[in-house]
């Protein structure tokens, strides 16, 4: 019974502790910068067609937070004005900031935005490089480990045992969805580390990193999830005394 109510007490900080996911956040204006408190918001991945929604407060602001990386559509509806929609790409730890001002008009009308700019964040002061799967896909890779590509961030070398902006080893949290992977005794990523095609995005911050982070510099890593479409990657390498190394992978 003991057992039970220990593992029972430990599946809220399971369901919570999500680390590594993008925020979404803003204000509902009218065409005189007054706030639209009410709005109707939805964020839809593209990828899943699984839609959350919001209503922005008395004060018009609105916050989506724990969303996972990729590209989104967002929609606000409010009586009196028309419908709004853009598209957005979030990448792992991104907070990104959209301030929509909506235009009088029939609801039934859309303005539809390509690509939305996120607001210049200004609540923290963090220097962050983000690879994306595209980029962890194509750059050079040798022996197909994942934290080779560590020391293309300006300020990081080691790899597997990055040293920040010269920190020492060990003062690097390195975390894989929400997981530590630090090796407790030798302060560099642990010996089991995750394969290359499990990996959507990583983002080292390599100055001002969150006092929610136990080290000064954190590289946080997101597996890839699942969507509508079947997809899949199959690699090959071939070694031999005569023509040297060829590999070759096939999305």
């Amino acid at each position: 019974m003991l057992t039970r109510l220990f593992a029972l007490l430990l599946l809220p900080v399971a369901a919570f502790a999500q680390t590594g996911n993008a925020i979404v956040k803003g204000s509902i204006l009218d065409p005189a910068r007054a706030s639209v408190p009410g709005a109707r918001i939805g964020l839809t991945n593209t990828g899943t067609n699984t839609t959350i929604s919001n209503r922005s407060s008395p004060n018009g602001d609105y916050f989506f937070g724990n969303i996972a990386p990729g590209r989104y559509l967002l929609g606000v509806e409010a009586a009196g004005f028309k419908r709004w929609s853009g598209a957005l790409t979030l990448t792992v730890g991104e907070s990104a900031v959209v301030d929509i001002a909506l235009e009088v008009g029939d609801v039934a009308t859309t303005v539809r935005v390509e690509d939305v700019a996120p607001v210049v964040t200004l609540g923290s002061s963090e220097i962050a490089d983000t690879k994306d799967a595209l980029r962890i896909r194509q750059l050079p890779l040798n022996g197909r480990d994942i934290t080779t590509l560590f020391n293309l961030t300006p300020g990081v070398e080691g790899g597997g045992n990055p040293r920040v902006n010269g920190l020492k080893v060990g003062a690097v949290e390195m975390l894989l969805d929400g997981v530590s992977l630090v090796d407790r005794f030798g302060g560099g990523v642990g010996r089991v580390r995750p394969g290359l095609d499990t990996v959507e995005e990583f983002r080292i911050e390599t100055t001002g990193s969150s006092a929610k982070f136990s080290r000064p510099a954190t590289i946080t890593l997101v597996t890839k999830s699942g969507t509508n479409s079947f997809h899949g990657s199959a690699f090959e390498t071939l070694r031999n005394n005569a023509a040297g190394l060829r590999a070759r992978q096939r999305q």
